[in-house]
């Protein structure tokens, strides 16, 4: 890690000059389901939007634990598949990248935009992925605010760490949320077709027991740096509420398209479901 960017630098990225209004966006609220089917909505929606359809915004949670693994992720270096099934636990491969994540009492987003987005600031490049990262790190820490955590810090450093551990939340990348020195929301994004998909989990509390089992070791959440529990429900709004309000962006409350939701099923049945898709790297 190289330091730390603090919530000012971010709000500045945010306010910048914009070169075009920005759009309407959609607020989808999926609720519970299983890990294939959660993976497949993410990449409908982002095949959506690479088409034309309004940008996402999308909070969802596992019905059972679930660990995902990073789309480049070495399945089996310091995991076990026989531990996660006699655990319980279903394992799925995100489309994103970066390490796995134990979903147990997290809430989870998903953004997709066109690269092009003035809001999300998604421009094409190198640069413009910084630039999304940090224009949604800056929502993230707005919306840990609102549910009592206004001292969030945004770390910015490599990406690269020494940690062997195969778990997303024992080290932070660029522009990864802490608090009171624990990471408290792991993202990852995907750019194909002229959009992104940026995926993330905020980690409101924790198996530690069933982290320890299955990952190795388990970190702090926000339920221990706070001192009391947040529901999922009020996580959601407070995460509509800082999109609204940090990147002026409009959300009109949706579901999925029929197009959407047709793609979705396909892709749970053929790719996320499938074993060779999430063991075989």
């Amino acid at each position: 890690m190289t330091g730390w960017a603090s919530r000012a630098n971010l709000s500045a990225a945010v306010t910048a000059p914009r070169t075009s209004p920005a759009p309407s966006g959609r607020s989808v609220d999926s609720g519970p389901a299983g890990g294939a089917r959660h993976m497949a909505i993410d990449e409908a929606v982002l095949e959506s939007v690479a088409g034309g359809a309004a940008p996402v915004l999308r909070v969802f949670q596992f019905e059972r634990p679930c660990l995902s693994l990073g789309r480049f992720q070495d399945a089996r270096r310091g995991l076990d598949p026989e531990r996660c099934a006699s655990a319980g636990v279903e394992v799925v491969r995100r489309p994103t990248g970066g390490r796995a994540v134990l979903h147990a009492g997290d809430l989870c987003y998903a953004v997709a935009a066109p690269l092009a987005d003035a809001a999300v600031g998604g421009s094409p490049g190198r640069a413009g992925v910084r630039d999304s990262y940090c224009r949604i790190a800056a929502v993230l820490a707005r919306a840990l605010a609102l549910v009592g955590l206004p001292e969030a810090d945004v770390a910015a450093g490599s990406g690269w760490s020494p940690d062997p551990s195969p778990g997303c939340f024992t080290f932070s990348g660029p522009f990864e949320i802490a608090g009171d020195g624990a990471k408290l929301v792991g993202s990852a994004q995907l750019r194909r077709s002229g959009a992104l998909l940026q995926q993330g989990s905020i980690r409101l509390a924790a198996d530690e027991a069933l982290e320890c089992r299955i990952l190795g070791r388990s970190t702090p959440s926000l339920r221990d740096v706070l001192g009391r529990e947040v529901a999922c429900s009020e996580m959601a709004d407070a995460l509509r509420r800082a999109f609204r309000a940090t990147l002026a962006l409009p959300l009109e409350d949706a579901a999925p398209t029929p197009t959407e939701a047709a793609l979705a099923e396909r892709l749970e049945r053929e790719k996320y479901a499938s074993p060779e898709w999430t063991w075989a790297r």
